[in-house]
């Protein structure tokens, strides 16, 4: 039975479409609620889907960005480097040269010091010859240093006479003698006090010897020679009609020279005027001194005298013993003094022969104030008028000019 209700029902067209429309219906409203259950959550997909592609994109453009700019960092170095590289070769080409330039002045620098080492020798030569041919015209090896050591040598032995006279000196009979010796000077003398301290004793018995001997260092007086008046009016000649000293001090070196060869020639009539010029100076000083130390200083003719007593008699009596052992020291002394004129005199000669001229300065007593520059006071002033010139400063004339070679030595009263 069961069978046959299908039949039928499918046997009837009725039945048959009405089930079919059913199913129909059914299928699509299923289908309706399929698609209503499901579109929410197509749409969260989607959205989902459109913001990855969202995120690929932005993360696309950014990595586009970064490589772009890694790029043009990366050729940014490149070129910095590509820079350096060509500074680098700028830099290598300059040290090159640079290393090039400094062997070139390696070998001027070489070749500058050998000159110089060259020229200094040939220099060290001339000067060697220079000063070899000035010894060939001068009258002894000095020159204008030594000559001034020389003349503070000859200040000295003067004081070391002068010191032993002084212990033998009568203040009354000496302070008179001394005055005596100077015509202009008897007032001043007599400013210093009578009688003369020792001291001032001493002061004047130097001066009178340095004015003795400073004759003798005169660049127009040579002793030796009767030619001095000529040499004197033939120089002033040069001076006035030639504006170079070179002839006028060429013929004071030969005359110089000529007196130095020929004073210890017995053959020569130089070495006997040279001889009786020693001979004037030292009785010019010894009669000076023996008159303000009689005591001391036998005279010429007493000296004479005790000598033929003491050869005649060989027994002495005290008295003519104490006269023969003054007349020793006497005589020794009048030795000391020959010695100490000798040497003036062969000091006049060096400076005679000096290229440069050296003098003494012409001090004028009681008129010229005082010149620190060119002397010191008796006693320690700095002003004041000149009363006595013990020494007279030396200068030497440098080309236009006198320069101080020895101070001289004065005593100053006040102004």
């Amino acid at each position: 039975m069961a069978s046959s209700v299908s039949s039928m029902s499918l046997s009837d067209p009725a039945l048959s479409k009405h089930n079919t429309y059913q199913s129909s219906t059914s299928i699509a409203s299923s289908q309706q609620s399929f698609v209503m259950s499901e579109g929410p959550n197509r749409t969260s997909s989607l959205e989902a889907h459109g913001n990855h592609q969202s995120d690929t994109a932005s993360i696309q453009s950014k990595l586009t960005r970064t490589l772009s700019m890694s790029s043009n960092n990366s050729i940014n170095i490149q070129q910095i480097i590509s820079q350096q590289r060509t500074l680098l070769k700028e830099l290598d080409a300059q040290k090159a040269m640079y290393r090039m330039d400094v062997e070139k002045l390696g070998e001027q620098v070489i070749k500058t010091r050998k000159k110089i080492e060259q020229r200094t020798h040939d220099m060290d030569v001339l000067k060697s010859n220079y000063q070899v041919h000035l010894r060939s015209v001068r009258s002894s090896d000095d020159d204008p240093s030594s000559i001034a050591k020389k003349l503070l040598e000859l200040k000295q032995s003067i004081h070391v006479l002068a010191c032993e006279l002084l212990p033998h000196a009568e203040p009354e009979l000496t302070t008179e003698k001394l005055s005596t010796l100077w015509l202009n000077l008897g007032p001043s003398i007599d400013q210093l006090g009578r009688p003369l301290p020792p001291e001032r004793i001493l002061m004047l018995t130097e001066k009178f010897m340095m004015d003795v001997l400073v004759q003798n260092l005169n660049i127009n007086i040579f002793p030796g020679l009767v030619c001095n008046p000529e040499f004197l009016e033939l120089s002033n000649w040069f001076d006035q009609y030639d504006t170079s000293p070179f002839y006028s001090t060429r013929l004071r070196q030969e005359l110089s020279m000529l007196v130095v060869k020929n004073k210890s020639d017995p053959k020569s009539d130089i070495e006997q005027t040279w001889k009786k010029c020693v001979d004037r100076n030292w009785h010019h000083l010894y009669r000076g001194l023996q008159k303000a130390y009689p005591a001391y200083l036998l005279s010429s003719s007493a000296m004479k005298h005790t000598s033929m007593s003491s050869s005649s008699s060989s027994s002495l009596s005290s008295s003519s013993h104490h006269i023969t052992t003054t007349a020793a020291a006497a005589n020794e002394y009048g030795k000391k003094l020959r010695q100490l004129v000798e040497d003036t005199i062969c000091l006049g000669s060096a400076i005679k022969g000096q290229e440069e001229c050296i003098t003494a300065v012409d001090v004028r007593e009681g008129l010229q104030p005082f010149d620190s520059n060119l002397m010191e006071d008796e006693d320690g002033q700095t002003s004041g008028t000149i009363a006595f010139c013990i020494s007279p400063p030396f200068v030497v004339k440098l080309a236009n000019r006198y320069e101080p070679l020895v101070k001289g030595r004065v005593l100053c009263f006040p102004s």
